[in-house]
């Protein structure tokens, strides 16, 4: 093997320690949902939290500082696994006051940087993330009424609703929030993301933000920047995908600039784009072996089609459509972390986020192309080592993926 192709396979092998084996089925985020409405001139935000969130900066403390979690409505109990923390719920019950105190100062809103006074109307504590998301009003007030569990939920997973009636001189204006306590640090595999409904409009408008809020998010009621920003969503999560990148890396570097190239990539958009699509409107199984499956295949299209390109076999028009409907599982389920299936205006993200997905790929054929482009001028004899060299680096890494994912599928099998 040429020196440019063992550079290059080195390198693309080494990616191998950064990327993780399940990319696009997370079952580790958790999502906190922000809905703001108004009742004339008073604002009303329904807030669905993780019950970590709340207690983020006692949590943070104790992960920097090596020391007990202490607050008065959480409590410590041994089990045969080793110790665990529960939410007191007759700590919370005995001390209503104390607690809307935690809740109240669990999050800041302001409008034209000036903090809004709050005050908290009402909460509740789940076991667990309810079935029914609080993407209206109506349903957010319905969840606030249900009673306390039965027995105190275990804190990782409790989740607390809870409802701030907010002063405000301008209810139509823009809203910042802010995260009120200091971050507390995700566990391995966990992210964290804000889903933020905007219902003081008809219909309401949705957007999200990631992690905890630690920089103010906006609740602004405009539909072209929610627009622009699931555009943006999408552009970012194929630029971050080595998957979906070493796809079109290898589609470009086995047709090239021409008009296969096209049909192509216009078989893999309509593929992705059906299962994309499909997914929201509940057409994708709930099996055990599903996931793993569809992480393991998506593994297996980009080693498939770096070794067509390899042996200048680009494959038809059905492959890369049905390649399209699995690469197409992963971006709908990154969508749904990030925005919800309740989302109010669903439709409008799930065209803004599909677009967003296709100019992320022009970008990638843009750049690939234009590499390749320069290199037929200026270094002609390198061209096809380096060509060779980056179709094996990215076979060898999806083949790696592919015995990652293995184990997963067969477990679940």
């Amino acid at each position: 093997m040429k020196r440019w192709q063992m550079i290059l396979f080195s390198l693309l092998l080494l990616l191998t320690n950064f990327t993780p084996a399940f990319a696009h089925f997370s079952e580790g985020t958790k999502v906190r949902t922000l809905l703001v409405s108004r009742e004339g001139d008073t604002l009303t935000v329904y807030v669905r939290v993780p019950a970590p969130l709340v207690f983020s900066d006692l949590v943070g403390r104790s992960q920097v500082e090596q020391v007990p979690l202490v607050s008065p409505f959480l409590r410590l109990e041994q089990n045969p696994d080793g110790e665990r923390y529960r939410v007191d719920l007759d700590a919370i019950d005995s001390n209503r006051s104390a607690f809307e105190n935690r809740l109240r100062n669990a999050l800041v809103f302001s409008q034209a940087g000036l903090a809004l006074p709050v005050e908290i109307i009402g909460f509740t504590v789940h076991a667990s993330r309810p079935a029914q998301d609080i993407d209206t009003a109506v349903a957010a007030q319905s969840a606030l009424s249900e009673a306390f569990p039965n027995e105190d939920p275990l804190f990782g997973t409790a989740v607390i609703d809870y409802a701030l009636r907010l002063e405000s001189s301008d209810p139509t204006g823009v809203l910042q929030v802010q995260s009120g306590y200091a971050p507390l640090i995700p566990g391995p595999g966990i992210a964290i993301d804000n889903h933020l409904v905007d219902a003081r409009i008809t219909p309401p408008v949705s957007t999200t933000a990631p992690g905890q809020l630690e920089e103010p998010a906006r609740f602004d009621g405009s539909r072209l920047s929610t627009f622009l920003h699931f555009i943006h969503q999408g552009i970012l999560h194929i630029l971050e995908g080595l998957d979906h990148v070493f796809l079109v890396i290898a589609l470009a570097l086995g047709v090239g600039a021409t008009r296969r190239l096209i049909y192509l990539v216009t078989a893999f958009t309509i593929g992705h784009s059906v299962t994309l699509i499909a997914t929201f409107l509940g057409a994708t199984p709930s099996w055990p072996w599903f996931i793993p499956l569809v992480e393991t295949a998506i593994a297996a299209s980009v080693l498939y089609a770096a070794i067509a390109a390899m042996v200048r076999k680009s494959g038809s028009v059905v492959i890369f459509a049905a390649i399209g409907l699995l690469h197409g599982l992963g971006f709908s389920f990154v969508l749904a972390d990030i925005l919800g299936r309740g989302a109010p205006d669903l439709i409008p993200a799930l065209l803004a986020f599909n677009i967003g997905i296709e100019f992320g790929q022009l970008i990638i054929l843009a750049v690939t192309l234009s590499i390749v482009l320069l290199l037929r001028k200026t270094a002609e004899p390198a061209l096809q080592p380096l060509r060779l060299g980056a179709l094996s680096g990215i076979a060898i890494l999806s083949a790696w993926w592919v015995i990652e994912r293995l184990p997963g599928l067969l477990t679940s099998a």
